[in-house]
């Protein structure tokens, strides 16, 4: 059987370990690089066991010998890449957020239900084994009704030298895009609905940036999220789920090494494995390339909804934190 290209756009750490993710999934390889330098490209290629080195992302998705997309560049680049793919006829698959807008992953979506295409935001986290099992917890009733979740991933940028993409308008840096993509998404994963109402607060890094952000959401049967993020504080990660008879722990929610679960106050059971990146990836890209031997255009794990009411979320509180900016 033919292995699943994954053409790559973008030669930074996170398309680093997509790439070497891939190698590690039977059916699937990286077969191409897009970058906007030779150089930067063929490096790449060389140290990631990538095929093919391609000038831009149009020429590579046109190419037969690439099955699909996978859009890795800062995330106000990801819109026209998923675009130009879409165009191109290719299926895709975007690092997170997808999109700056509502409107912009509105436009990816329909543009690839047009055609007939799969498209998916790479919310890597949600196809983790033991976050899996904690919503299956949650479904069996082991903790009752979900009442509040609890969210917090933060951590220090470089002072002297932070990395331009963390803290730059113009790449979409700070907390809300950088990791309130994910709070926002796994809380949502664990509500099992999207968000009615939110409300939150911002302390700015510099113009267009936040800080840190604190987001308050309302989904249905009253269930309260609370989600703070930051960059320039160094906390535990964690997503806490709290039911009317036990609570889940998930310490590092984003990578779910473990999974812990309480059930009327005792500890009945953890959950752990020991794995980093780049196998965070492997689970993810096993469901992707599943769902394009099955002909599937989107994703049950990461919907279209879930992309969209984020990205809502997102852009309206960017628009509330810094109304003179026009984020």
């Amino acid at each position: 059987m033919k292995e699943i290209g994954f053409g790559i756009v973008g030669t930074g750490s996170i398309a680093s370990r997509f790439a070497r993710a891939c190698a590690m999934v039977p059916g699937v390889c990286a077969a191409g690089i897009s970058s906007r330098s030779a150089e930067n490209g063929r490096k790449f290629a060389a140290e990631n066991g990538v095929g093919r080195v391609y000038e831009n992302p149009t020429q590579m998705a046109l190419d037969p010998r690439i099955d699909i997309v996978y859009v890795a560049t800062p995330h106000p680049f990801h819109y026209e890449n998923c675009m130009a793919a879409l165009r191109a006829g290719k299926p895709i698959l975007s690092e997170k957020p997808m999109a700056m807008t509502a409107a912009q992953a509105r436009d990816i979506f329909e543009t690839a239900k047009k055609s007939g295409l799969f498209a998916m935001e790479g919310m890597w986290s949600r196809f983790l084994p033991n976050i899996r099992q904690a919503k299956a917890w949650i479904e069996g009733g082991r903790i009752g009704r979900v009442k509040l979740i609890d969210g917090i991933f933060s951590f220090a940028v470089d002072e002297k030298s932070p990395k331009p993409r963390l803290v730059e308008a113009g790449l979409g840096g700070g907390a809300m895009y950088d990791l309130g993509v994910y709070t926002i998404e796994m809380a949502s994963y664990f509500a099992m609905a999207e968000p009615q109402e939110w409300a939150g607060f911002a302390a700015p890094y510099a113009p267009g940036v936040d800080a840190q952000s604190v987001l308050t959401l309302r989904y249905p049967n009253d269930v309260l999220a609370t989600l703070r993020m930051g960059i320039t504080c160094d906390t535990p990660c964690m997503m806490t789920i709290m039911g009317d008879k036990g609570r889940i722990e998930l310490p590092r929610f984003y990578l779910g090494n473990d999974a812990i679960i309480y059930e009327n106050g005792v500890q009945t059971e953890h959950l752990h494995d020991s794995f980093e990146l780049p196998k965070g990836f492997v689970w993810q890209i096993e469901a992707v390339r599943d769902a394009l031997l099955a002909g599937q255009t989107t994703s049950n794990v990461v919907p279209p909804e879930t992309t969209i009411a984020c990205a809502a979320i997102m852009e309206d509180m960017m628009r509330r934190f810094f109304p003179e900016e026009n984020v």
